[in-house]
């Protein structure tokens, strides 16, 4: 079995492998075991969180990759597609995998993500994560490939925003977020988050400003994206609104101190009252059940649970020789570390010759 780099004449055996899961899923009861999307309730909502079949084209995009496993009797069995950030090259995301049934399809998949994985090494990427649906048949491939469980989110829904009601907490106000905000974002989103999750997805300021909410944190200001804050009288509550576009409802991405039931409440409310009239969905972690279970209160449906994966791979780093340091004339011989001391000489004159 070949794994190649994906050509304009493998496109059409692509869509039918991507087809084909897809129909198996909008099927009746079992689930296509390679198939990118979980169920047919979450079809709408897998699109928006990840790519669909129109990012196969171009093929000759710098940030991402296109892979096919090719057999000798069956042809092109399977597929692979990642994607870096325009701000994190050295991080794919894994936004397509999908496989052949049968035996040919099976030996496909470890081939595929072998080869991203040294394909990537090359490029000096050293992280690949993944999203896949809790109890996915593919999990367990990418545990076996050294992948690890980072985060568990869950995936929110509305239909109708404008529907949605208030709570009985006082309003909370929010403004418009400034780009001087970052830095109390930032801070924001080390109180909230674990710290060995903030540790790990962003040691520094500069890293989670790039990586954070698709570096949305970054451009404030300077894109689509609406942000609003809340004080009381820190920095206790953000959020941001992607607007709706061709195929994907808005979406919601939001933190908040949830220590006090009252400032969520009312920050949810007002963040609520800032959703343009159209779909909406909000994927939020473990550790935000407080908000979890206040978005479901509110008429969010959750459809649906994924897995979060990453694997690190290690990165080359140079390091500075030392300067060279001269030998000791005396090497110790590990009996006693102590410096030999040597006794000074005392000369000793006679009375005689200390008169003249």
């Amino acid at each position: 079995m070949n794994v190649r780099s994906a050509s304009f004449r493998d496109l059409a055996r692509v869509e039918q492998l991507y087809r084909d899961a897809l129909d198996a899923d909008l099927g009746v009861p079992g689930l296509h075991p390679d198939s990118p999307v979980p169920q047919a309730t979450l079809l709408r909502l897998w699109y928006a969180l990840s790519k669909t079949l129109s990012s196969l084209v171009p093929l000759n995009d710098t940030g991402g990759v296109l892979f096919v496993a090719e057999d000798d009797s069956e042809g092109v069995v399977g597929f692979i597609q990642a994607q870096a950030t325009s701000t994190r090259p050295s991080v794919w995301q894994i936004i397509n995998f999908c496989v052949a049934p049968g035996g040919a399809g099976h030996f496909a998949r470890e081939r595929l993500l072998t080869h991203l994985c040294n394909r990537g090494l090359e490029q000096h990427v050293h992280r690949y994560h993944v999203r896949l649906p809790l109890d996915h048949p593919l999990v367990g491939v990418f545990l076996e490939h050294g992948f690890t469980q980072f985060a568990t989110e869950q995936i929110l829904f509305h239909e109708t925003p404008e529907t949605i009601p208030r709570s009985d907490a006082p309003p909370l106000a929010v403004r418009p977020a400034r780009r001087e905000d970052a830095g109390a974002i930032h801070l924001l989103y080390r109180r909230v988050t674990p710290s060995h999750i903030a540790g790990f997805e962003a040691p520094s300021l500069k890293t989670w400003q790039t990586s954070f909410a698709q570096g949305s944190v970054g451009r404030i200001g300077r894109d689509e994206v609406r942000h609003v804050v809340a004080e009381h009288p820190g920095m206790v509550g953000w959020a941001a609104i992607r607007p709706a576009s061709a195929g994907r409802p808005s979406i919601l991405t939001l933190m908040c101190e949830a220590h006090d039931p009252a400032v969520r409440e009312g920050f949810l409310d007002a963040v609520v009252a800032e959703l343009p009239p159209q779909p909406v969905s909000c994927v939020l972690r473990h550790y935000d059940s407080e908000l979890i279970r206040s978005l479901q209160h509110r008429g969010f449906a959750v459809y649906g649970t994924q897995l979060l994966l990453i694997r690190d791979l290690g990165i080359k780093v140079r390091i500075r020789a030392t300067a060279k340091q001269s030998k000791q004339v005396l090497a110790h011989a590990g009996v006693a570390n102590t410096r030999v001391s040597v006794p000074s000489l005392t000369v000793l004159r006679s009375p005689e010759r200390r008169e003249r």
